[in-house]
Order: structure tokens, then C-alpha cells, then sequence
């Protein structure tokens, strides 16, 4: 067991940095010691916002001089694999941001590195330990929701944002070279919200990408369904639609849940008991006491500084570095790591013999049992 605070290393300094480094200064059991970049101002700028003393622009010469404990890995995903294994070689432990790997042959290579060098992997996804997102598990773990027949997970996307212009309009960007293309670096988030209650192996999946821009071959929106033996998902990635919500809506037997991560807001949709017109007045009233409830919650978090976007990344920060100290599991199995992982491969897969195929209009079929396929 590791009783000093855990050297951490990152390497990569683009925009997500920023949140690991700050969330990483907030935790006492560890401490960042150097940032890496290939652009030596980016890692310059990275340490000097958060008091970073290690700079370097070489990963080996970080890791040589440094000698930390933990590496970050926030670099684009085509290198997550080669450096997360290095790094495992070396006797690190590694975190590494979503999308874990390009495809689930990556993936296999580095947890079965981490279970050679007894090292522990983590992947980030962080939404699952997002205080809204532990008081949904919390009601369902208590029988409030019953059983869990659907999820629905809403991802919108600012195609006009800083990164999605910048996407859009550089055809070189490193996200064209993505088997998923925009939708490999973002929809991870709105998946693992729908496998977190859907536990079969290899459910069935239809999805459909479309709305490309007539300068891009690149889609801008994707539907996808799954569906297992006792529990159906559905993930919606839009560029189009507004607001920006990132929504996430559980039906269960006894009840359904919403949950809008940036809002804040957690709702518990009921059964109107009044008859009539005070049916219309009682449902918002209880609405808007619910609201008023959370209000209250979040303002007096507020106030004492303990609301934070990031606070589901600082949580499994914590339970990752608590199992590398206590030599425990990974807050995330590995199991988990390389389902999700494959079910984004197959999501990507268009039905033909290419590996990874370019996406088209219309429908696909990436389903272990069948599906169809327009």
C-alpha cells in the first residue's frame, strides 16, 4: 500500500487536460509532477495555469526523469494504445480518456498488458461517477425504479463549438481518421449510460448515420437501438438539435427517471392522483417543488464551493488512485472496458468487408443475432 502522495504524469495538453490537471490538484493522495506535449508551448501553458514543475515535449524523457507513479493519457485516440501499453511496460498505472482504444484489438492488447505487468488501467468514464448519476444508481439499487426495461441517452453536439468548427472545417483534423469519425470521440459518454443497465454481452443493434455537409463525408447525426434480452437502449448524437442537454431518461417497471447532466436536475416523473383539471394543477406543483428542493441543493453546494462540473472525472480519479494504493480493482472492470468497446466497433461497422468503412446514408445492421439492414 502507497502511503505518499501517487506521482502523476499526463501526457497530451489538448483542451481535456485542463479539467484532469485541475481535478487532480484537488485530490490530496496525489500530486502532478510534469506534462508532456509533442508542442512544446502547449505543455509550457498547460503547466504554468496549474503549477505543473515538470515540462517536456518526449514522453520517454518525461518518464526517464521523472519517474511518476500514474500517467494520464489525453492525447488523440489513435495513440491511447501505443502509450498506454508503453507506459504499463514501464510499471505505471494508466488512465486513459474515452474512447479507451480505436477498436476493441487495442483494446484487448492493453488490458491484457495490465494484467501482465500487474499494473491497473482506467478508462474515462467519468459521467458514471457524476453525483446525479450515483443518486440514480442509489434509487435503483433501492428497488425505487423497478426493473429496468429502457434507457434513453441524448448526446447533442456544437457543430459551431471552438472543437466542432475546428473538426468541421480541417479535413486533416485526427478526428476524420477515426473508424466513428465525430461520433467515435463522442458518443462513448452516451453509451456506457445505457450498458451501465443493459448487461448482455452482444445485444442486437440497428444504427443509422446521416446528415453529412456537403463539403464532409463526414455524418453529423446518428441514431443507434440496442437491444438485449430483458432491456432496449437508444442513443441519439444530433448536431442539429437544441438546447445542448445531455439527457439521459431510465423507464423502469415503477418508475421513470430523468436525468439532465447540465442542468443539474434530476426529475421523477408521477403518476397524477387528482382527477380532472387539478391533475393540470398538481403535477407542476410537484414539479416545481422538486425544482425548488434542488435549487436549494445546489445552491448551498454553491456556496460552499463543493459544485463542480467536473466532479464525476475528481470521483473516479479518486477511486483509481485509492485502488492503485490499497491494490485493489479498477473502479471500472475490464469487462465493462472491452464491452463497450466492441459495441462501438459494431456500431461503426457498415456491413461490408472493409474493416471500418466510410459511413453512408442509411441504415446498418451491427447486431450478433440479426438485424436489418436497408
Amino acid at each position: 500500500m502507497v502511503s505518499t502522495p501517487l506521482r502523476v504524469a499526463l501526457v497530451g495538453c489538448g483542451q481535456i487536460a485542463d479539467a484532469h490537471l485541475q481535478e487532480i490538484r484537488k485530490i490530496r493522495t496525489a500530486q502532478p509532477v510534469a506534462v508532456c506535449d509533442q508542442r512544446l508551448d502547449l505543455a509550457r501553458q498547460a503547466a504554468a495555469r496549474f503549477a505543473v514543475p515538470g515540462v517536456f515535449d518526449d514522453l520517454e524523457r518525461m518518464l526517464d526523469t521523472v519517474r511518476p507513479d500514474v500517467l494520464h493519457v489525453t492525447t488523440p485516440p489513435l495513440a491511447h494504445a501505443r502509450i498506454a501499453c508503453r507506459a504499463l511496460e514501464r510499471g505505471l498505472h494508466v488512465y486513459v480518456e474515452k474512447p479507451f482504444t480505436v477498436n476493441v484489438a487495442e483494446a484487448d492488447e492493453v488490458l491484457q498488458t495490465a494484467q501482465r505487468t500487474g499494473r491497473l488501467v482506467c478508462v474515462g468514464h467519468d459521467q458514471l461517477f457524476d453525483p446525479l448519476w450515483q443518486q440514480c444508481r442509489q434509487l435503483h439499487e433501492q428497488g425505487v425504479l423497478g426493473d429496468i426495461v429502457h434507457i434513453d441517452s441524448i448526446q447533442p453536439y456544437d457543430l459551431n463549438g471552438p472543437f466542432g468548427r475546428l473538426v468541421m472545417d480541417n479535413p486533416d483534423h485526427w478526428v476524420h481518421r477515426l473508424p466513428g469519425k465525430l461520433f467515435h470521440n463522442v458518443i462513448p459518454h452516451a453509451l456506457y449510460k445505457i450498458t451501465e443497465f443493459l448487461p448482455d454481452e452482444e445485444p442486437q443493434i440497428w444504427a443509422s448515420a446521416f446528415g453529412c455537409r456537403p463539403q464532409h463525408d463526414t455524418p453529423t447525426e446518428l441514431r443507434v437501438l440496442l437491444r438485449g434480452q430483458r432491456v432496449s437502449g437508444q442513443l441519439l448524437f444530433s448536431g442539429s438539435i437544441r438546447p445542448l442537454n445531455r439527457i439521459t431518461r431510465i423507464y423502469g417497471t415503477r418508475q421513470q427517471l430523468e436525468i439532465d447532466f447540465d442542468s443539474g436536475m434530476l426529475r421523477l416523473p408521477r403518476r397524477v392522483v387528482l382527477p380532472g383539471a387539478l391533475g393540470r394543477i398538481e403535477a407542476p406543483g410537484r414539479d416545481l417543488l422538486a425544482a425548488t428542493r434542488q435549487f436549494a441543493g445546489s445552491l448551498w453546494k454553491f456556496l460552499r464551493c463543493r459544485l463542480h462540473y467536473f466532479a464525476g472525472m475528481r470521483g473516479l480519479f479518486e477511486r483509481f488512485y485509492d485502488a492503485i494504493r490499497q491494490g485493489g480493482e479498477p473502479p471500472i472492470s475490464y469487462r465493462e472496458i472491452r464491452r463497450v468497446t466492441l459495441l462501438l466497433d459494431r456500431i461503426y461497422q457498415a456491413g461490408s468487408a472493409e474493416p471500418h468503412p466510410a459511413w453512408g446514408n442509411g441504415s446498418i445492421d451491427a447486431g450478433a443475432c440479426g438485424g436489418v439492414r436497408s
